[in-house]
């Protein structure tokens, strides 16, 4: 309205022809930049609208796709607890039925035995039994047949097909737990077994010189319960003997005889000392006692 009124303003001052064309191209160059601007303005509120809509579709893809891995990490985790739960209750399970075994195998029960033997006459088996049961007597084929069966039982295979490198890390670190326990175990049954080799052997020296017997035959005394030993109450109160190393452990000298006389009769020492003359003469009486007689003019070689 505002144009329209200017319009007709210039118009009745103008008062010419010319001025008309050149006011109405100017209006409809405006108009044209005027619907230039609007289509802008309509096209950009278009593509807003539709970027939305897609940014929207967007979210809801995503979150359902958070939602889903949250879902199958939650299933997984689950999954290997249970699995850890499981292999944990058979590893208890088998060390349990070891420790059975391994108690059964200590404490034996009665005598469960037979014995075969052929009769001369008709050939056969006759079958003798030991204990509380009758076992007939296996061959050699089925006893093969079940140290196999046994070992394939204890054996277990190695299932890592298709494993990934997780698997197959949690994998090498139970192998190397396994290991490293069974290599303890076993140093302490060689400990064991060493110490316990060491008090035998001690033992029965003990036990050979208590039993020794004398040149002439004679065995040695034992005390009556009337009687005392004197040396045991004179020492009754003193300490026990402390061993500072085993006899069963000391090493032998390798040197050789020029390095010991070098190192215990070197130059540190001087020369060794005239010996002296014998003067007397030992002989023997028929009881085993000596007598002692003056060599006078006796040759020095009669002491000898």
């Amino acid at each position: 309205m505002a144009l329209k009124k200017r319009h007709e303003q210039t118009t009745k001052k103008a008062g010419s022809s010319g001025l008309e064309e050149a006011d109405r191209e100017l209006l409809d160059n405006n108009k044209q930049e005027r619907s230039r601007m609007e289509d802008e303005i309509r096209e950009l509120r278009e593509r807003n609208e539709k970027r939305k809509k897609e940014r929207e579709i967007e979210e809801k893809r995503l979150t359902a796709e958070r939602a889903a891995e949250d879902q199958r990490r939650k299933a997984e985790e689950e999954e290997r607890k249970r699995k850890k739960e499981e292999e944990e209750a058979k590893k208890k399970g088998e060390r349990a039925h070891k420790m059975a075994e391994f108690e059964k195998w200590k404490t034996p029960p009665k005598a469960n035995f037979v014995i075969s033997k052929k009769t001369a006459a008709s050939g056969e088996e006759a079958e003798e039994s030991g204990g509380e049961g009758i076992v007939a007597k296996k061959s050699k084929e089925q006893l093969e047949a079940e140290k196999r069966a046994i070992l394939k039982q204890r054996l277990k295979p190695l299932e890592i097909d298709g494993a990934d490198a997780s698997k197959l890390t949690e994998k090498a670190k139970e192998l190397h737990t396994l290991l490293a326990r069974l290599e303890g175990e076993r140093y302490d049954l060689e400990k064991r077994y060493k110490n316990m080799q060491a008090e035998m052997m001690q033992l029965a020296e003990r036990a050979r010189q208590a039993n020794k017997v004398g040149k002439e035959g004679s065995v040695r005394r034992v005390a009556g319960n009337d009687e005392g030993d004197k040396i045991m109450e004179r020492f009754a109160g003193a300490p026990s003997k402390v061993e500072m190393f085993s006899k069963y452990e000391r090493q032998k000298d390798k040197r050789t005889y020029v390095d010991r006389k070098v190192l215990y009769t070197g130059p540190m020492f001087g020369y060794p000392a005239d010996r002296i003359k014998p003067s007397k003469i030992i002989k023997w009486t028929e009881e085993g006692l000596p007598q002692y007689e003056e060599m006078g003019a006796a040759p020095a070689e009669a002491a000898h």
